[in-house]
């Protein structure tokens, strides 16, 4: 879980975030323990807050990982029968996404699908009024370009991990050089989502930084 809130902040609104159960809290402790990057429990209170505002129901999740994002969705979208449509580039994170779905008793609520995001965005066929993109920050801007026209108008753009730690405010000189590029083209997103035409865009400092954009 990364997150640029201070750690006694962070740890105060955590404190808000409601209950799970407790092979949410086994999920927790595998990802901490496999390096795996999930969303904290307070920003997944925000994504379902945002959810149940917006009335949310199709749900477009690029970035499965191990399938906690996911399921946090689809509690939210349950309410009014809802679906959640998600995309999964690496094998071994989607097998254990499959069985945490499972366990969780959400199989008919989440369509988990594996392959490139970049592969599978062009072939789908839904509009969407949520869509959380939580995958490669460098790609973010190709993911907008094909998945602008699949939003609804009046549907949610989620952008998550976009203050990447902190490294968007940094002068380039203080980039190490593998990180120029995908900072570079996050920072062109930012501009893209924030000055769009079509969008209404807020960033929020929450976990690792998160936009939302409304589309008019």
């Amino acid at each position: 879980m990364v997150s640029i809130v201070d750690s006694a902040i962070e740890k105060y609104l955590r404190s808000f975030a409601p209950g799970r159960p407790d092979f949410m809290l086994e999920m927790e402790k595998y990802a901490e323990e496999n390096y795996v990057s999930i969303i904290p429990p307070e920003v997944a209170q925000f994504l379902t807050f945002l959810i149940h505002t917006n009335r949310s129901c199709n749900v477009l999740e690029i970035g499965t990982a191990i399938a906690y994002s996911t399921i946090w969705l689809a509690w939210a979208v349950e309410p009014r029968d809802g679906h959640i449509t998600t995309i999964e580039i690496n094998d071994r994170r989607a097998e254990t996404a499959i069985q945490n779905i499972k366990t969780a008793g959400l199989d008919n609520r989440i369509t988990l699908l594996k392959g490139h995001a970049v592969d599978i965005i062009p072939e789908l066929k839904d509009s969407y009024d949520f869509i959380f993109i939580d995958a490669a920050k460098g790609q973010y801007g190709w993911f907008f370009e094909e998945l602008y026209p699949r939003l609804v108008p009046g549907g949610l753009l989620v952008s998550d991990n976009v203050l990447a730690e902190g490294l968007v405010v940094l002068a380039d000189e203080q980039l190490r050089h593998r990180q120029k590029t995908s900072v570079r083209r996050l920072r062109d997103y930012l501009k893209m989502i924030t000055t769009h035409p079509g969008l209404e865009t807020t960033v929020i400092p929450l976990g690792d930084g998160i936009a939302v954009s409304l589309k008019r």
